[in-house]
């Protein structure tokens, strides 16, 4: 995780593991990016925080290995 957010110039100085479902993770997530003032938070993969990406970049940048996506970042709408 450190070489992830070295990547995108952020350093880890909070890190969370969670076993819970995708409600309490956001709300778990989010009240730590709060508390902590976070910048953002760094995933290895985006599938580790694909239930949980809304609340994420609501309130801070997501860094995966592959892409960095800003807070406020506009995720794409699955057309039916």
């Amino acid at each position: 995780m450190h070489e992830v957010a070295e990547q995108h110039g952020f350093r880890v100085v909070h890190t969370l593991y969670l076993d819970t479902g995708p409600l309490l993770s956001a709300l778990i997530v989010t009240g730590a990016v709060a508390e902590h003032a976070a910048a953002a938070v760094t995933v290895p993969a985006l599938e580790h925080a694909d239930a949980v990406r809304y609340a994420i970049t609501e309130h801070a940048a997501l860094a995966t290995p592959l892409r960095l996506y800003p807070k406020g970042y506009r995720w794409p709408v699955a057309e039916r």
